[in-house]
């Protein structure tokens, strides 16, 4: 097998992201865009508010879950 510039094997091509990290992407993108773009108000206000928050919150989740887990040796 050819090394590379490195010295080491060459890779195949890299892993797509995972699900999880494209789902909190689009809201926030979502979120965002109605926030600056469409400059809503009322309760989309708080709708566009609330995807940012809940990406927020479940990337700080997997963040602990994935630390915790790591620590642990599972």
């Amino acid at each position: 097998m050819p090394l590379n510039a490195q010295g080491s094997a060459p890779r195949g091509p890299p892993a797509p992201p995972p699900w999880q990290f494209l789902v909190r992407a689009i809201a926030v993108v979502s979120g965002l865009t109605l926030l600056v773009i469409v400059d809503v108000r009322g309760a989309a206000f708080y709708f566009a508010w609330a995807l940012i928050g809940l990406a927020l919150v479940s990337e700080t989740a997997a963040t602990l879950i994935y630390w915790r887990r790591s620590r642990s040796g599972r």
